[in-house]
């Protein structure tokens, strides 16, 4: 059977597995909720494949998995999280005619979805590989993978390839070759109490601090380089006629270039004080690493493309400011985000996919990873 007949004739069954795990909602931190939606995944692989995933378990959240098919020497890895930004009960899940909206559809319980439905595929056909295939999906990706990062590593420098189902561009469908790293710090801005009337002079204001370090951290960012920082939290002071002596900053950094993340890192590890009274602490440091387009990164894509053409779809790449975890994988081995389902409204109220695309997603990715292990 034809690939994209076999997702067509199977599409009433796969939405139905749509809806079983959006249904079961795994907000990042709140563990019980979590692991029951990694249940309902592991009750899908062992219907379709006779074994569950294993498991890594983790105290705080959910237990996090990695499916192995095929008994090959060598790997091709997929990457998804079934942890949602969403608190229980805030969204439903609903199905129009052409949309299908609910918690983590988007991102990105649906890909989580094809990527089974690419196993089930080669199971059913009996398709004979000569790479396994792994798929570790994680359960605290939206708070940054703390816990499942070593595993995520150490799985992609296993791996010739690696595939992110996180969803493409909104609008475009465009696939992700890059994205920038990420950063966040907090400084503490101490400075010296005195009363605003009678005695000023003998204050040290760690807000007057505070504005003058805002101008030299956003007089940082570079928009040729891809280099931005974002003072998005400014707390401090209390009473009006009290000098305040403490201020606090939270800054937001993107970088597309490894470069340019250390040389920020380096410049907040050396922060001085306009005011040498004030004393700055700094907390935080890089998240995520940028996920860099390389000449390997292209002739993934170039395998993409081409594929995706052999089914009617002009395909395209993009680079985008948000993270996953495709900047982990990224410099361990090449990487293609974003062959997830085509949809809006991530992290929003109205986060949906779009029907019409389902078929032409589910076979886009799977005819990739199958050319990709017969190509490499």
């Amino acid at each position: 059977m034809e690939m994209q007949q076999y997702f067509r004739s199977n599409e009433r069954e796969i939405i139905e597995d749509m809806k079983r795990l959006v249904i079961a909602e795994s907000p990042s931190l709140q563990k019980e909720l979590a692991d029951q939606c990694k249940d309902v995944l592991q009750g899908m692989f062992k219907s379709y494949f006779g074994k569950k995933a294993e498991e890594i378990e983790m105290a705080e959240v959910g237990n996090h998995l990695k499916f192995t098919y095929g008994n090959a020497t060598e790997q091709v890895l997929l990457v998804g999280h079934y942890d949602t930004v969403w608190d229980q009960g805030v969204i439903a899940y609903r199905e129009t005619s052409d949309k299908i909206y609910g918690p983590g559809i988007l991102d990105m319980k649906a890909s989580l979805i094809s990527a089974i439905w690419l196993l089930k595929y080669v199971d059913e056909f009996n398709l004979s590989l000569s790479k396994k295939i792994v798929l570790f999906i994680n359960s605290d990706e939206e708070i940054g993978s703390t816990t499942s990062r070593p595993f995520l590593e150490a799985e992609a420098a296993k791996s010739i390839a690696a595939f992110i189902l996180e969803p493409p561009v909104v609008g475009s469908g465009d696939v992700k070759t890059a994205r920038k790293g990420t950063a966040k710090y907090l400084l503490t801005l101490e400075g010296r109490s005195a009363h605003a009337g009678n005695n000023p002079q003998e204050g040290v204001s760690a807000i007057k601090e505070a504005a003058k370090q805002i101008l030299d951290i956003e007089g940082l960012t570079d928009y040729d380089k891809g280099t931005t920082l974002n003072v998005g939290m400014i707390q401090g002071g209390g009473k009006l006629n009290v000098v305040p002596n403490e201020a606090h900053l939270g800054i937001d950094v993107r970088a597309a270039t490894t470069k340019e993340q250390r040389k920020i890192d380096d410049y907040f590890e050396e922060i001085k004080p306009h005011d040498e009274r004030v004393h700055i602490k700094v907390e935080g440091g890089i998240n995520r690493p940028p996920m860099e387009r390389t000449k390997q990164t292209a002739q993934l894509f170039g395998i993409a493309k081409e594929e995706a053409h052999e089914i009617g779809v002009d395909l395209h790449e993009a680079k985008v400011g948000g993270a996953s975890d495709g900047n982990f994988t990224a410099p361990l081995v090449r990487t293609l985000d974003g062959l997830g389902l085509v949809g809006e409204g991530i992290h929003a109220e109205s986060e949906h996919i779009e029907k019409e695309h389902i078929i032409e997603r589910f076979t886009l990715l799977t005819k990739t990873v199958l050319e990709v292990i017969e190509e490499c």
